[in-house]
């Protein structure tokens, strides 16, 4: 039976189980075993067939581990990964060892056991889009060898955690759109999906922790919190055949954060010959 792997038991995490679960064997592995020990028995309760794996990803040992266990389950349909760290939750060096390094260990170990079919989502956020960088660094974060990774970044040993957020996760888009060609030559798809700011432990921790999230929420087109289950939706579309064309890129999900962080606005008639030709 075909493999859904999903990493990070929070809310949007559980959300995907649940979504793409039914009818395949789960793969839950999360850094925190007591999680795991609450979140599998209520799976297996909703009929789900869910195996646990503790999983770091940031240990080389354990990301091999959960591969070789997935593999032993059979051909691996499904991998979201939506397991990281947020600004409030640690050290800016340790948020680019578990967003970005993590992100490319999985890259590369699934990368490996990818077949015909198999697709890669990986949850970036939409600082990745509000962070700039130039070309070059990007070109070194794409392309970088694991273990350099983190250097490649410019970042000093002592980064705050909101830079490094903001870098780490511009650094999961920047790696999918690298990893796009390999995985296309075995058959296989990987996107990223950036949400913005998400009902979810994570997402209420930092609206609390930074009053200004608040306001760009207020601010935007549809000023509300995102749910895990809009979340889980797109991720099911992306994972699934009316998404086959769509592959090394990033789906942004932020109810138009970003839109609005630009100041543009248009509100006149759109003239009669816009949007006319082709795409």
């Amino acid at each position: 039976m075909p493999v859904v792997v999903i990493t990070g038991a929070g809310g949007i995490g559980l959300a995907c189980a649940r979504r793409l679960g039914a009818g395949h064997q789960l793969v839950l592995a999360e850094a925190d075993p007591a999680r795991l020990d609450v979140v599998v028995p209520t799976l297996k309760d909703e009929g789900y067939d869910v195996h646990g794996q503790p999983t770091d990803v940031t240990d080389p040992p354990s990301v091999e581990a959960l591969t070789k266990r997935v593999a032993d389950f059979g051909p691996i349909a499904t991998l979201v990964h939506t397991a990281g760290l947020s600004p409030t939750m640690a050290s800016g060096r340790r948020i680019l060892d578990v967003n970005l390094r993590g992100t490319a260990l999985l890259i590369d170990g699934f990368g490996a056991l990818a077949v015909e079919g198999t697709v890669g989502v990986f949850i970036a956020s939409m600082a990745g889009h509000l962070w700039p960088m130039d070309r070059d660094r990007e070109a070194a974060v794409a392309t970088a060898d694991v273990a350099d990774l983190i250097g490649a970044t410019g970042l000093p040993e002592d980064v705050d955690p909101a830079t490094a957020y903001g870098v780490s996760k511009r650094g999961v888009i920047l790696r999918v759109t690298a990893a796009a060609p390999t995985w296309g030559r075995k058959g296989a798809r990987i996107v990223s999906l950036s949400p913005g700011v998400i009902a979810t432990g994570m997402g209420h921790q930092e609206t609390a922790a930074e009053p200004t999230i608040a306001e760009m929420i207020r601010q935007s087109p549809v000023p509300r919190l995102g749910t895990p289950t809009e979340i889980a939706a797109a991720v099911a579309w992306l994972a699934g055949p009316d998404a086959a064309f769509v592959t090394g890129t990033d789906l942004l999900i932020d109810g138009g954060v970003v839109a609005a962080s630009h100041g543009w606005s248009y509100s006149g008639d759109v003239p009669p010959t816009a949007g006319s030709g082709s795409c």
